[in-house]
């Protein structure tokens, strides 16, 4: 709901199709955080200087100035079209609450230019006393709720719980009011409507609770609307996400440390895998082991052969021909003059298997 302060005022129809009041001294536009305003400036926009600009309106103030005929500075805009200048203003933030100007000309006159304000409120209520609106605050911030009225009553007030005497926080006649950290607002919009418009600043965990803002006597059976303050502790919920972060680290470098024992585990594995089987391959070849005993003298008896005796004692190898503690006997006649009358001579080789 679009309001204005005032005592005199006609109806000014907005470019989004809603309709706003304005009064001889100011218009008053309300809207929600993150919601867009779109403001028809009441003057000829035929001129070439156009000018948006906010508060005094010095230089630094200054948001859009331009003779094209539309013009864009971040989320403002200004432009020039259907038969009058209208400004926009998107995303809002509680910092453009405030006080705007907007003309046209060389010179801004008073009959060149148009001032209005801009209230971004945390929550509109209008509606059922019965159904609450809840509002999620930080310690230390602010809070601004507008209440609407069809119907308009001298007396107006803010409490919280039970609107009990001690649970009053604001009751007064006057337009504006303001109590240490409470403030109370009365705009009229129109001659059946008004806004109450009431706010609490740094905010502390202790006011969270149910508050009402009222016409007439908080005791009473006149209407009223409620909302539910949740006010958090933010020191609170950053030490709860820096918690939360470092045992998400923690775990992050508990999951690494495992993984890499488990991949060094099996590298190793690996690794000795390998070795073994290079081992193995490289072992070395069966070797002889001889003894020979002394031949016996065959001076003596020439029809006795002589030899000699052999023990072969094999090393375990896969590519050996004997295996285990296998001995191996050879006898061996030695050879004798061609010219002798003896017999052939032979050996004898005996290989168990």
């Amino acid at each position: 709901m679009d309001v204005c302060h005032s005592l005199i005022f006609f109806v000014l129809t907005l470019r989004d199709g809603s309709t706003g009041l304005v009064s001889a001294r100011l218009s008053v536009y309300s809207r929600i955080e993150g919601e867009n305003v779109t403001v028809k400036c009441s003057v000829p926009s035929s001129r070439d200087r156009k000018v948006f600009c906010k508060e005094t309106c010095d230089k630094e103030d200054i948001l859009i100035e331009t003779t094209g005929a539309s013009a864009q500075r971040g989320r403002y805009s200004i432009d020039d079209k259907d038969g009058g200048l209208f400004v926009t203003i998107t995303q809002l933030t509680r910092s453009d609450s405030g006080r705007y100007r907007c003309g046209a000309g060389i010179y801004l006159t008073r009959n060149s230019y148009k001032d209005f304000e801009i209230l971004v409120v945390d929550a509109k209520l209008d509606g059922d006393p019965s159904a609450e609106k809840t509002i999620d605050a930080r310690t230390g911030g602010n809070i601004v709720v507008e209440c609407y009225f069809n119907r308009t009553v001298a007396n107006m007030y803010f409490c919280k719980e039970e609107c009990k005497e001690e649970d009053i926080l604001i009751k007064t006649t006057r337009e504006t009011d303001l109590k240490d950290r409470y403030s109370i607002r009365y705009i009229e919009g129109n001659p059946t409507g008004v806004s109450v418009f009431v706010s609490i600043k740094q905010l502390t965990q202790s006011d969270s609770g149910r508050y009402r803002c009222g016409l007439g006597r908080p005791n009473s059976q006149d209407k009223y609307l409620r909302f539910v303050l949740n006010v958090t502790d933010e020191t609170s919920n950053q030490s709860e996400s820096s918690l939360k972060t470092t045992k998400g680290v923690i775990l992050y470098v508990s999951l690494t440390l495992v993984v890499l024992v488990i991949v060094s585990s099996l590298s190793v594995l690996v690794f000795c895998r390998k070795r073994t089987c290079k081992d193995k391959s490289e072992e070395p070849e069966p070797h002889e082991e001889t003894q020979c005993a002394s031949a016996p003298e065959a001076e003596d008896d020439p029809s006795q052969h002589t030899y000699s005796e052999i023990k072969l004692v094999s090393v375990g190898s896969s590519h050996g021909g004997f295996h285990g503690d296998a001995e191996c006997v050879i006898y061996s006649v030695p050879p004798v003059e061609a010219s002798s009358d003896e017999p052939p001579l032979y050996s004898t080789v005996n290989n168990p298997q």
